[in-house]
C-alpha cells in the first residue's frame, strides 16, 4: 500500500498548494471589488449631489407656483 499512499500525499499536496494560490486569488478579486463598490458608492452620491443642486437651480415647484399665480390674477 505504499504506493497508494504516495499517490495520495502527492494529490494532497498539489491540491493544497492550488487551493492556497485560488483563495488569494479570490481575496483579491473580493478586495477589488470592495473597492469598486466604495467607488461606485462616491458616484453615485456625486452624481446625487449634482441632479439636487440642478433641481434647486431649477427651482420647478416656485416657477410652477409663480405661474398659476399669475395666471389666476391675469383672468
Amino acid at each position: 500500500m505504499g504506493v497508494i499512499e504516495d499517490v495520495r500525499q502527492v494529490l494532497q499536496d498539489f491540491l493544497a498548494s492550488e487551493l492556497r494560490e485560488i483563495r488569494g486569488q479570490f481575496a483579491a478579486i473580493d478586495k477589488r471589488l470592495d473597492t469598486m463598490d466604495e467607488i461606485s458608492r462616491v458616484r453615485f452620491k456625486s452624481i446625487t449631489q449634482r441632479l439636487e443642486i440642478i433641481q434647486q437651480s431649477f427651482a420647478f415647484d416656485k416657477r410652477i407656483s409663480s405661474l398659476e399665480e399669475d395666471k389666476r390674477r391675469s383672468a
